[in-house]
């Protein structure tokens, strides 16, 4: 008798739950398509952004940008060529 009760525990308890890998998909899914809305989003605002900016600030903001770039990148804001040949 004890030993039905300690197989049928084990039965019970080795039971698998159902499995969450479509339900997981589905949500990846969904997550993936939400960045990439927002990715869009985001690149259609900078667009109109950059689009209201007259050609002066245009030019400003992309010389700008080109600056911090190198700057993240460790190297000088100039190009070594831009030192060599300015004058003094």
């Amino acid at each position: 008798m004890l030993l039905a009760v300690v197989v049928s525990s084990n039965m019970a308890f080795s039971q698998e739950a159902p499995s969450k890998e479509p339900r997981n998909k589905f949500h990846e899914k969904k997550k993936k398509e939400r960045e990439k809305n927002e990715k869009k989003a985001e690149k259609e605002l900078i667009k109109h952004h950059m689009k209201i900016q007259s050609k002066e600030t245009r030019k400003r903001m992309k010389k700008s940008k080109k600056q911090a770039k190198r700057m993240k990148k460790n190297k000088s804001s100039e190009p070594f060529w831009k030192k060599w040949f300015i004058k003094h």
